[in-house]
């Protein structure tokens, strides 16, 4: 499967044919269209990365079809095709939230530059959506905001009160999955800087040419591509607070930069001359131990001491059994489509005995997956059945490597899925080209199916038909 979902649309079959080509041996899916209605039933059916749309074709307007493309998918990042005639043309579609042009005839490595920075654009949109997305759910009335039973997470969550007063940086550091993003959001939300933004960036999503761009803003020309000046997220978020998610992946460059804002506080976008003065608080969050990558020179020693003025480490699910009740009730809770359906006797002593090398992350979505399960099976109460909890259950949790559990719950995820990459990755949030590499890494085939859960694909099937519905 490819990584990548492009839309094509030009008149031209040769054309099509021909960036097609060039495009699917740089791990893209394209999808064609030679006019208004195809492209939009396309768009509408499918999940894109980036639409590539000509401007110009017979009987159809370019610019009613980006407008129509972006009112289907306000972050569908659209980059239309134009004659060397025709650049007010596209200049005017830019105005209306093309994400650039490229000229006829077109270089192929040029459109591919270019056609990247619209995807990595798009995908960062979408993460900062469903960021506040989570957000808001997490606020809905009646939903407690947090599920803390232990006193590790009780006392977690004192001292995250008592730092939300302060202008500080805070490091929170803790495995993935372990609720890092929800005590960024308490911090935020306890200041006062509440009431102003909380903007998130995942570093680890991102080349180091493009988080230097999203961080710091740019000016019009600095560099191609760049038709309009773009203020950075640092900028955007003044006033209030910066995520900065997996931080342990911030290239050397940009690590450079990013001490002499903590230390200065001023921003200057690439290609300009002017600084300015910014007012920010900065979190970050790792699942990496930052102590060791200092030690090992891939981390800056002095921006790693700007970084942890505070110190907050959220503590594994297995050093918290208290809350892993609780907090699959909560989850249960919270599944759409079902019913509440109570936990059995036997599968509370499943959760107990489980490791959980994702985390709560990981708890959610076998909760998620047991109450659907359940539900469809008319069942008076969710049994271990339902579970379907990945590897073998270890009470003492001495069977296996952290390692060792990590494949073991990537692969599982893979099976609950049939296989599908796509949706694996969302569920593990992490990106495609990610998994691929881990599971390369594994020595599993990437293109060969995992064996099925039958029951969890029976789920998925009814899930969708539901939807369809």
């Amino acid at each position: 499967m490819s990584s990548r979902t492009l839309l094509l649309v030009d008149d031209e079959p040769d054309f099509r044919e021909n960036v097609a080509t060039y495009l699917t041996t740089r791990e893209y899916r394209v999808l064609q269209a030679d006019g208004f209605e195809r492209a939009i039933a396309v768009a509408r059916e499918s999940n894109l990365d980036a639409a590539l749309v000509d401007i110009r074709m017979p009987g159809l307007d370019g610019l009613q079809l980006l407008e129509q493309l972006k009112a289907t998918d306000p972050q569908l990042e659209v980059v239309v095709i134009t004659g060397y005639g025709s650049i007010e043309a596209a200049i005017d579609a830019m105005k209306r939230g093309a994400f650039h042009f490229v000229t006829k005839p077109a270089r192929l490595a040029e459109l591919e530059l270019t056609l990247e920075r619209a995807v990595e654009k798009g995908r960062l949109s979408r993460q900062n959506q469903l960021y506040r997305e989570e957000l808001r759910g997490r606020r809905r009335p009646g939903a407690p905001e947090v599920v803390a039973h232990s006193a590790p997470m009780r006392q977690l969550l004192e001292e995250a009160r008592l730092l939300a007063g302060t202008n500080s940086s805070v490091l929170l550091e803790g495995e993935t999955g372990t609720g890092k993003g929800l005590l960024c959001e308490i911090l935020h939300a306890a200041s006062c800087r509440r009431e102003q933004s909380l903007v998130v960036v995942n570093c680890g999503a991102l080349s180091e040419s493009l988080l230097d761009a999203e961080l710091f803003g740019y000016e019009k020309g600095a560099f191609t591509g760049a038709a309009e000046a773009r203020p950075g997220l640092l900028e955007v978020a003044g006033g209030g607070t910066l995520f900065l998610d997996e931080v342990g992946d911030v290239p050397a460059a940009v690590q450079t930069r990013l001490l002499r804002f903590l230390e200065m506080r001023l921003v200057r976008r690439l290609g300009s001359t002017r600084e300015r003065e910014v007012d920010v608080r900065v979190l970050a969050a790792t699942n990496r131990d930052l102590s060791a990558e200092v030690a090992a020179g891939r981390f800056r020693e002095d921006l790693f001491h700007r970084l942890v003025v505070f110190r907050l480490k959220v503590p594994p699910l297995r050093e918290r059994p208290e809350d892993i009740i609780p907090l699959a009730e909560y989850f249960g809770a919270r599944v759409q489509f079902a019913a509440v359906c109570p936990l059995g006797k036997a599968a509370r002593a499943a959760l107990m005995a489980y490791r959980w090398p994702g985390n709560v992350r990981e708890l959610a979505h076998t909760m998620e997956r047991a109450t659907l399960a359940a539900g469809f099976a008319a069942a008076a109460e969710i049994g271990p059945q339902h579970l379907c909890l990945l590897g073998d259950l270890d009470p003492q949790g001495s069977l296996a490597t952290l390692a060792e559990a990590d494949r073991q719950h990537v692969l599982g995820v893979l099976r609950c899925v049939d296989g599908n990459r796509q949706k694996a990755a969302e569920i593990l949030r992490i990106s495609e080209r990610q998994l691929y590499r881990l599971l390369r890494g594994w020595r599993v085939e990437a293109n060969k199916p995992t064996p099925r859960f039958s029951q969890s694909s029976a789920i998925l099937k009814k899930l969708d038909l539901r939807k369809r519905r």
